[in-house]
């Protein structure tokens, strides 16, 4: 018969639960739940608070408490419960009217119930404060909108002295910044033509609250002279597109200054050919090329696409410092990964199962089958996320 340890082991492994996960969950100290599942019973509190954490962990992996407590017993050497008092009764007497006198054994019951409530009271705020996430209150933009201009001012109030980031994506724009004594921030980013995610996060005690607008910005442009050519040579018009990324490419004339792909402006090379990648989600997706010359003139071709996931694709984009970053698809550990990643550098995994494991999770940007995740956690975070294939 296996051991209390195993069997509380294999249940977590079965679920696929860290023990960091677990002690996350179930606000029990790791090092207690090791030594539950390591059998190393000395290094646990007092056979009540086991019992409890014993009882806590159970639920959380949907053993049965009962049995498992029992088997604790057994393992321990088979002492019994502590045995409850028993209570005695007296017989009444005569209520006899005294006047109040403030004895030793009434004034140190009082003591010791004043000083319960107090300790009490401090725990409650300490759970409350713990449990509650900082403030965070965007006033402008106070919603999704249209921009008139690329530069946009957020405006917001959190708690005094916290460390505020704003992050433009896509676009270079990362603003680290702090509010001030009355929990107000401001800061500026140059948004790009067409939808813009503005991420706001606060990290106030150990713990972080963010907040996500989305902006579009689009310019006015001249439609005045000749339209220049274009030529879009991918993606294919009514293509169907499975588990990849939408290139949007082709080649246009000398005359075109400037190059626009759902509004949003692409570079175009010395020899006029042009490429741009795109993470979409499944579902029918349309790409509208505009190319416009320096005199206004201006010529737009529109492909439809479909785009189709049958594995979990997952495409990582480091943005705002280094992470550690370990990538391991349907099991097996990818090659070159388990290293330090680079502000900058990306990376696209496949398969059924996707498992990443950063070691500075706020720098770690993702997209899953075209959704974007902002970041897999906090600053200086170690998170483990898992994506599967929909």
């Amino acid at each position: 018969m296996s051991t209390l340890g195993e069997q509380l082991r294999a249940q977590r492994e079965r679920k696929g639960i860290t023990l960091e996960q677990a002690a996350a969950d179930t606000r029990i100290r790791e090092k207690f739940l090791t030594a539950l599942e390591g059998g190393d019973y000395a290094s646990l509190p007092g056979a009540v608070y086991t019992r409890g954490f014993l009882r806590n962990y159970a639920e959380y992996l949907d053993l049965e408490t009962d049995e498992l407590v029992v088997l604790f017993q057994q393992e321990r050497g088979g002492a019994p419960p502590e045995p409850t008092p028993k209570r005695t009764f007296k017989p009444y007497r005569p209520v006899v009217h005294q006047s109040l006198i403030f004895r030793p054994v009434v004034f140190v019951p009082v003591l010791i119930i004043a000083f319960v409530g107090s300790f009490l009271g401090y725990m409650y705020y300490q759970f409350t404060t713990f449990a509650t996430l900082p403030k965070l209150e965007i006033t402008d933009p106070s919603t999704d909108g249209l921009a008139a201009s690329s530069d946009l001012l957020v405006h917001g109030i959190t708690v005094p002295g916290a460390r505020v980031t704003v992050t433009l994506i896509p676009g270079p724009d990362f603003v680290d910044i702090h509010s001030g004594d009355d929990g107000s921030f401001d800061a500026r980013v140059v948004l790009s033509p067409g939808s813009n995610h503005v991420l706001v996060e606060v990290q106030s005690a150990g713990k972080t609250n963010k907040v996500i607008r989305t902006i579009l910005y689009q310019p006015t442009t001249p439609a005045i002279g000749p339209a220049p050519q274009l030529v879009v040579d991918q993606p294919a018009a009514g293509s169907t597109l499975t588990n990849v990324s939408v290139l949007v490419s082709g080649h246009v004339d000398r005359s075109v200054s400037r190059l626009l792909i759902n509004n949003i402006a692409v570079p175009v090379s010395s020899d006029g050919t042009f490429q741009s990648r795109y993470y979409m989600p499944a579902g029918p997706q349309s790409f509208r090329v505009t190319a416009q010359t320096s005199s206004g003139g201006t010529v737009e071709e529109t492909r439809n696409v479909v785009v189709v996931y049958t594995a979990a694709v997952v495409n990582v984009f480091v943005r705002g410092g280094d992470t550690w970053l370990l990538a391991t698809v349907d099991g097996a550990d990818v090659a070159g990964s388990g290293r330090i990643y680079k502000d900058g550098e990306t990376a696209a995994f496949i398969g059924k199962e996707v498992r990443i494991k950063a070691g500075n999770a706020a720098a770690a940007q993702v997209i899953y089958n075209g959704e974007l995740i902002a970041g897999l956690g906090k600053q200086g975070e170690v998170v483990e996320r898992v994506f599967l294939a929909q």
